[in-house]
Parts: C-alpha cells; sequence; structure tokens
C-alpha cells in the first residue's frame, strides 16, 4: 500500500482506540469488524468525521470575569494523535454590568487547525500530488450570571473545514475494493450555543453546553471540567462515527 495513503488508514484506525470507553463490552468486541465499520463510515461522510474533531478544539464558552483575552489549543485528541496544529482566541467586548446592572459579558471567539501529517506525507510522498486538511470558526459568546454560582450563556459560531486529497495519476490506492483517484470534501455550518457554568474555586468551574446546527440540524453536547491552565471533557456526537470523544485542551487568560 502507497505511503500517503498509508497515513490515511493509520489514523483511521488509531482512532478506534476511543471506542475503549465501552466498559466491560471491551473484551468481547469484534475489533476487525468495528474497524471496517468505522472506516465505511468515514468513506460515507469523511466531512463530518473530520469536522467533529474539529469541535473538540473549538472553545466555545465566555471569558471567566475580570478576564479580557483568552488563548487555547487542542491537545488531544487534535494535536495528538491527529497533528490538527491549532490555535483559538477569545476577546471581551463587553464586562458583565459594566454599561449598566443586567446588561450581559460579549466575548468574540475564533480559531483556526491546519493537519500537520498531511502537509508532511504530501511532501515526502511519490503518491500524493496535492492535501489540505484545515478548518476555522468564528462568533460571538453572551453571559450573565444567574446568581453567585452559576453563569447562563448564548452564543453562535459560524464553523468550516475542507478535506482535500488527489493522488498522482497512476498512483491511486485500492481502499477497501474502491480505487480512490482524489477526494474534496469540506462542511459548513452555523451554530446556536446554549450552556452554563459553575464556579468550583479560584480558575475552577463546570461546564456544559448544547450546539445545535442550523444547516445540519444536528445535535451535540459538551461536558468540561475547566481549570486555571486545562481543560478536561467529553463531546458527545449522537450522529458521528465516534460518539463520544474526550477531550484535553490547554488555555491562558489574561
Amino acid at each position: 500500500m502507497k505511503k500517503g495513503f498509508n497515513l490515511m488508514k493509520s489514523i483511521i484506525f488509531t482512532l478506534t482506540a476511543l471506542l475503549c470507553f465501552n466498559g466491560a463490552a471491551f473484551a468481547t468486541i469484534d475489533w476487525e469488524s468495528k474497524g471496517m465499520q468505522i472506516a465505511g463510515e468515514i468513506i460515507a461522510n469523511p466531512a463530518g468525521f473530520f469536522y467533529d474533531f474539529q469541535q473538540d478544539l473549538e472553545s466555545t464558552t465566555p471569558l471567566p470575569p475580570g478576564k479580557v483575552f483568552g488563548i487555547q489549543t487542542g491537545l488531544f485528541p487534535t494535536t495528538i494523535p491527529l497533528t490538527y496544529t491549532n490555535v483559538s482566541g477569545k476577546l471581551r467586548l463587553h464586562g458583565e454590568g459594566r454599561i449598566a446592572p443586567g446588561v450581559p459579558q460579549v466575548d468574540l471567539i475564533g480559531g483556526y487547525w491546519d493537519m500537520l501529517a498531511v502537509k508532511m506525507a504530501t511532501k515526502d510522498s511519490d503518491t500524493i500530488d496535492s492535501a489540505k486538511f484545515g478548518g476555522y470558526y468564528m462568533g460571538a459568546i453572551v453571559s450573565s450570571s444567574v446568581s453567585p454560582r452559576v453563569r447562563t450563556f448564548w452564543g453562535y459560531k459560524h464553523s468550516v473545514m475542507a478535506a482535500k486529497l488527489a493522488f498522482k495519476p497512476g498512483e491511486e490506492p485500492d481502499f477497501m475494493g474502491t480505487t480512490v483517484n482524489s477526494f474534496d470534501t469540506g462542511f459548513k455550518d452555523d451554530f446556536v450555543i446554549a450552556g452554563i457554568e459553575t464556579p468550583k474555586g479560584v480558575s475552577k468551574l463546570w461546564s456544559m453546553q448544547l450546539n445545535y446546527g442550523l444547516k445540519t440540524q444536528s445535535i451535540t453536547s459538551k461536558i468540561s471540567w475547566y481549570g486555571k491552565f486545562f481543560e478536561l471533557g467529553l463531546n458527545i456526537f449522537p450522529e458521528g462515527v465516534l460518539v463520544i470523544h474526550p477531550v484535553w485542551n490547554f488555555h491562558l487568560n489574561f
């Protein structure tokens, strides 16, 4: 099998390990059949599959009170193992209650990612002619305190993802009985965000949110624990190839 296509297969089957969160059922899973099933689902909707991982790195919660700027980078499963080099940022436009009592906090959000492994494979491969995997998002978050220990937030984000891969003539690989010449796919949607957070100490909080895609009419959710520097959470994609994504992100707020 050609080097460039081996990279794609390695990514697909590495991600199968995320299904280990099935507890006691782990020992009874036919991993070969499960891997083939996942591969088939990815081929059927590659854009949706790769976009789910984009959501793992997106920073869609409000800045902590008193902070005016924040940066974030996704560590797992984005940078590791998928090599999604990424950065996200937040900027506070208005602090809660600054203009008048009851006026909510307003933050701008946005970010960008690019898959480093694809660039490396394209540079070193004799089979891949061109490749591009990347995306970005932008939006705004409005947040308001319901009580000293509860803050709700709402928002909007516009997300875009592009995945393009072309093989050189005569070097097209065969995958599951099909010759793959190229694929060019993408994902674009607008999302409405609603969430709630509750502090558990200085620079520590729990956060829960729902995202609704206006175009895909799909709902996803996220539960996270935020510390001073790291976020640990679970993204849940009911219609995704991998329904549950464990998430580990690094952030700094100023």
